[in-house]
Order: structure tokens, then sequence, then C-alpha cells
């Protein structure tokens, strides 16, 4: 069995280190910055009592829900649960992005990126306004209403299971390889 260090988990070059950290977290809060600004200024006038936003008849329209649930209203009425669920796994998301540095496959990080920023977008609506600010609407198919953070987990997800399929390898397949 392997022995656990913290100096060789981080044995890379110092200033490539801080250049991931400082972009992973950047766009992680451009991801966040988007999805509340978002959230703000097209549901906030629409809550109010503003119409909603048609922008193809019969197709897509912004219109304001108040999520009270998680997706598709599962947990209704459960925020606070819910609350804990995603701040728990925000921060081993985090973890596992901090752990996971040496490992720049790029489907990887973003998978990581978007999850958290994701999740970091409506956990500040469920702690905040105890639900989730929805407002994307596809009519066409009666789709589920969502917003940003939405699409940033479902991105997220996709990219995550990208890269398990395509690029992911164990520890002992990489060591076998390079015997090879």
């Amino acid at each position: 069995m392997k022995k656990f260090s913290i100096k060789k988990l981080f044995d890379v070059d110092k200033k490539k280190l801080a250049f991931y950290f400082i972009l992973d977290f950047v766009l992680i809060g451009i991801f966040i910055a988007i999805d509340l600004l978002t959230k703000e200024f097209i549901y906030g006038p629409m809550a109010a009592g503003a119409p909603d936003i048609i922008i193809w008849e019969g197709v897509l329209r912004l219109t304001p829900v108040e999520n009270l649930g998680a997706s598709f209203g599962i947990f209704y009425g459960h925020t606070d649960i819910l609350s804990i669920i995603s701040i728990v796994t925000v921060v081993i998301l985090l973890i596992f992005m901090i752990f996971s540095v040496k490992n720049r496959n790029f489907w990887f990080r973003a998978s990581l990126i978007l999850l958290i920023a994701g999740g970091l977008g409506n956990i500040f609506d469920r702690v905040f306004l105890g639900y989730v600010r929805d407002f994307v609407y596809f009519e066409i198919i009666n789709f589920a209403v969502f917003n940003l953070a939405d699409s940033e987990l479902t991105i997220g997800c996709i990219l995550l299971i990208v890269y398990v399929i395509f690029f992911y390898k164990p520890e002992d397949k990489k060591k076998e390889k390079t015997k090879q």
C-alpha cells in the first residue's frame, strides 16, 4: 500500500499549480455570476409581475417558477435537506478538484468547474431565498422549467460521463501500460 503524502500530491511546478487553481476558481466565479445575474435581471422582473418573455412562440419562453424541490419537483418542500445535501456535495467536489490537480484532463476539470458552479448557484437561492429561481421553459416538449445553474449541472454531468468512458484510466492500468 502506498503511503499518503501531501508533498507528493502537489509535486508539480508551484506557478503552474497556482495558475490552475486561480483559473478554476475564476471560471467557477464567472459561471456563478452569470447564473445569479440572469436570475436577477430576467427572473426578477417577471416574478414581480412583468409578462413572460417569449423567445419563440410555442417553443421557448422565460417564465418565473419558485422551485421548492430538486429536479422535476422531487423532494418538494424539503429545501433544508436539499441545501445540506448540495453543500456537502459541493465541498466534496471542491476537495476532489484540489486533490486531482495533477490530472489536467480538460473533460474532468471542466466537469468539476461546472458542477461546483451550478451547485453553488442553486445553493445561494436555497439558503437566501428558500427556493430556487427557475425561468427557462421549453414549451414545445413541456419540459421542466430550469435555470442556468441547472444547465451547468447537466453539462457538468455529461462531461464527467465522457471523461469516465473515454479518458479515465485507473492507476493500475496506467502502471501496466508503462511497464509494457
